[in-house]
């Protein structure tokens, strides 16, 4: 239901952007950098300094009523939603790792540890090696 409701923000912000663009507001990110990074699984220098996004996101996450948000803030909080717009700003936006956290980068032998490289009978007790 989530990722439903997460693809449906996504559709929402792709389909409207000349709503978007009239109604927006700046979001500037460096308070909750560290914690956006970690749940997005990137380096915080990979991260954006602002975001554009709508006034009610942005009044949700920076804490202040939409009435009284001007041009730009300063988030606060996460929420979903800026998850997303971060990751469509800084990933494909395609990316299958917000729907399947925990997914590593490079080999899997990486992260299983006593994985070989070579043949399995190089590391293997008891086998013959021809010569």
């Amino acid at each position: 239901m989530r990722s439903l409701s997460v693809l449906a923000l996504a559709a929402t912000l792709m389909t409207a952007p000349a709503a978007l663009a009239q109604d927006s507001v700046a979001v500037d990110l460096s308070y909750i950098g560290a914690r956006l990074a970690t749940e997005l699984g990137i380096a915080p220098t990979d991260l954006p300094a602002r975001v554009t996004v709508s006034r009610a996101i942005a009044a949700d996450v920076c804490g202040i009523e939409d009435s009284r948000l001007g041009t730009g803030c300063r988030a606060i909080v996460t929420s979903p939603a800026l998850l997303l717009a971060v990751e469509l700003i800084v990933g494909d936006g395609n990316s299958a790792r917000s729907f399947a956290p925990g997914q590593q980068d490079g080999p899997a032998r990486d992260f299983a540890p006593g994985q070989q490289d070579g043949p399995a009978r190089n590391s293997a007790p008891g086998q013959l090696k021809k010569n």
